[in-house]
């Protein structure tokens, strides 16, 4: 048999005689048996739920907003306390679901009832308690019954239902529905004081049709005071799981304000690096963040302004150079409108004598170095434009 965490155990605590049903996860019993109230003869170690009488429960929807737990929890009776002919004081009022039109659904049973019930199951690992007929089947349209000891369940709403003797069944229940309701009786045995040919029948009846709701009941009534050690348990590990998440939360917010600092750090780095970089190629300009707008524009310069004066000082220079025997182009090069030329000659006396056609020619030239080498003379000439 699987272990006591894999299975549940209901019993249908109703009558002289109590079914029950141990079912494994999937739903399927496992386990089953009939015993009396003094003498409980089922696993005591499985998680258990109690069907209760719906006798003792009446089922209300009541117009509350939506609101914190705590202040639900106070409201409830006081809501409830207008639909019950006793205080609210005495009874033991628990919220549900909500209805398609918002009101919230909930049970009230009385105090001592409850207590006297949660007695009866001490010591035993008691879960879930609901009124057996609020399991049952629904859907609009029908009313659902079914046996419970010398007893009728019936639901004919999603939250109306109740517990009947079959002999009040047509008098209490259908004398107040449509006659075009449908009647479904869940169970072999129908009563003899329901007439047969009015009802549909399915086969799964008493606990066994009450199963499929009571793994998953729309309420439990163990609230408040009566809730089961094992909830605060589940909230205390909560508790501990949602402070482990924070905590968790808290250093992933310290790593990545670290993490962020030090990009911060290299992004600053990266920047001066740029700014110096930016200052050796554009002397004199400040980018400040504006790096490619400058450099877009400086480049532009060059290329549609500057390269004018570079090809005015060639053409007014390129005859000289041809008409100079013995003298030799090795390069150039061009910034902020000075032309240098890299020059050879068989003597030094050439590239003097160079430097003095271009100055006929008004132009300010320079010869800045000369040096012998291989019986040839190298140098590097200034050229810019108006006269010297």
């Amino acid at each position: 048999m699987s272990s006591s965490g894999k299975e549940k155990l209901i019993v249908h605590a109703v009558g002289s005689d109590w079914p029950w049903r141990v079912l494994d996860r999937s739903g399927r019993v496992v386990a089953q048996g009939q015993c009396t109230p003094d003498q409980p003869d089922w696993p005591m170690d499985r998680p258990l739920t109690v069907l209760i009488d719906a006798t003792a429960c009446i089922g209300l929807k009541l117009d509350l907003p939506e609101m914190s737990a705590a202040r639900l929890d106070k409201a409830l009776r006081w809501a409830a306390e207008e639909h019950l002919a006793g205080s609210a004081e005495d009874q033991h009022v628990v919220a549900g679901p909500r209805d398609h039109d918002g009101r919230l659904c909930c049970v009230v049973i009385d105090h001592s009832t409850m207590s006297a019930l949660h007695e009866r199951f001490a010591g035993m690992a008691l879960e879930v308690m609901t009124p057996d007929a609020l399991c049952l089947p629904w859907e609009g349209g029908r009313v659902d019954l079914t046996a419970a000891g010398d007893r009728v369940l019936a639901r004919w709403g999603e939250w109306e239902f109740g517990s009947f003797e079959p002999e009040l069944v047509e008098d209490m229940l259908f004398s107040v529905l449509d006659e075009q309701v449908r009647r479904v009786w869940h169970g072999q045995d129908l009563p003899e004081h329901l007439d047969a040919q009015r009802f549909e029948q399915l086969s799964a009846g008493g606990i066994d049709g009450l199963l499929d709701r009571a793994t998953q009941p729309p309420v439990n009534l163990l609230a408040g005071s009566w809730t089961p050690s094992s909830a605060h348990t589940a909230r205390a590990h909560w508790r501990w799981a949602g402070g482990l998440a924070a905590a968790v939360l808290v250093l992933a917010l310290g790593f990545m304000a670290i993490e962020n600092h030090q990009l911060k750090r290299q992004s600053e780095q990266l920047e001066t690096a740029i700014d110096e970089r930016f200052s050796e190629i554009f002397p004199g300009l400040s980018a400040v963040g504006r790096h490619q707008a400058l450099a877009e524009r400086e480049l532009t310069r060059l290329r549609f302004g500057e390269s004018a004066g570079l090809l005015d000082l060639l053409n007014r220079a390129a005859p000289v150079i041809d008409g100079q025997s013995g003298l030799l182009l090795d390069g150039l090069q061009y910034r902020g409108g000075e032309l240098e030329l890299s020059v050879r000659a068989p003597e030094g006396s050439d590239l003097e004598q160079f430097e003095q056609r271009l100055r006929a020619l008004d132009l300010n030239a320079e010869v800045r170095s000369i040096s012998m080498q291989d019986d040839e003379a190298s140098g590097r000439v200034r050229i810019v434009g108006g006269g010297g």
